[in-house]
């Protein structure tokens, strides 16, 4: 990275960083397990996207959020959809709002339905001005199943279902041929960042993983079955190496999950503990372990000062707010 990038990217990142500590930042918001979830059937989301729907910054025509990158305001697949889900348990949770939240929410899932290009997928980091081998974000491409599939669900309209099927696609072919699937000799990644180099963003993987189970919770998908199973065995063989000896490491990478993320993995961790039982003694091991390091202040300052040191010698190629 230029000096000159340098100067751009790090004040919105401090600044970002300050709203974070003060508990003042919209993407930071804490999101622990979902209110309204339950494992054994198509319910509330998995993890807490209720203060998701309090935008305050410009929107579209439609009444969207518009996301400032690169000083570019654009309509962001992810924001779009994590606020199509705070809306969901929102209209699980207050009935007399009931009618406002379920009208947000169809809006969105509306244009989920009419931006899913022919691929199944919604470009990611031309947006971004970013260039991967993949267009695409495993992350993303859960989190809109997650949508679509509650859509479907609410309104009985297939074009959901069709699309949420269709969003299974990019999952299934591999990074270096423009898909999200990462090939490992543990198995499969579903890679959030799809770089030539191995990722795997721990978060961005489980939300992945969260959409494929929600599809299979309305049809059965033999592709999505066997990538749910085959890249669910691959996290709790590589759950240790997100494993340091006082925090989680936020990829496979080295990078320190933030207090935020290290958060985030813990309710996360808490979602798939109580979706497979199979694999629920691995997860419990590793939730309490994570709960254990963030109850110390010490522990929690230590991630906290090595963070910020990663951030100033390697600051993110975009922030977005």
């Amino acid at each position: 990275m230029s000096n000159g990038d340098m100067v751009k990217i790090l004040p919105p990142m401090l600044k970002h960083w300050r709203k974070m500590l003060m508990g003042r930042s919209y993407w930071h918001a804490p999101q622990s397990l979902g209110s309204q979830f339950e494992s054994h059937k198509l319910a509330g989301y998995f993890n807490d996207m209720k203060a998701k729907t309090e935008w305050q910054g410009p929107r579209s025509e439609q009444g969207f959020p518009l996301v400032d990158a690169h000083g570019e305001l654009i309509l962001f697949p992810t924001t779009l959809f994590q606020k199509a889900l705070g809306h969901w348990d929102q209209m699980l949770s207050r009935e007399h709002q009931r009618e406002h939240h379920e009208n947000e929410f169809l809006k969105l899932a509306l244009w989920a339905l009419k931006t899913q290009d022919a691929h199944g997928g919604w470009t990611i980091w031309p947006l971004l001005h970013m260039s991967f081998p993949s267009l695409y974000s495993a992350m993303t491409q859960g989190e809109g199943i997650s949508v679509l599939v509650r859509a479907y669900s609410l309104s009985c309209d297939v074009r959901f279902l069709r699309a949420a099927e269709e969003a299974v696609r990019p999952m299934l072919i591999e990074v270096s041929e423009g898909g999200v699937a990462r090939k490992v000799p543990e198995g499969v990644i579903l890679e959030e960042f799809p770089r030539l180099q191995t990722d795997g963003v721990l978060n961005g993987w489980i939300f992945a993983l969260f959409g494929l189970r929600d599809l299979l919770m309305v049809t059965d998908h033999p592709d999505a079955r066997m990538m749910l199973k085959e890249s669910i065995s691959t996290l709790v063989k590589l759950l240790p190496k997100y494993e340091m000896s006082y925090w989680s490491y936020y990829d496979l990478t080295g990078k320190v999950a933030s207090p935020f993320y290290h958060q985030l993995h813990i309710a996360q961790l808490s979602a798939l503990e109580l979706s497979f039982p199979e694999h629920e003694a691995n997860f419990r091991r590793a939730r309490l372990l994570f709960e254990s390091y963030a109850s110390s202040t010490p522990n929690k300052t230590r991630a906290m000062v090595v963070k910020l040191y990663q951030k100033l010698i390697k600051p993110p190629a975009v922030v977005v707010h």
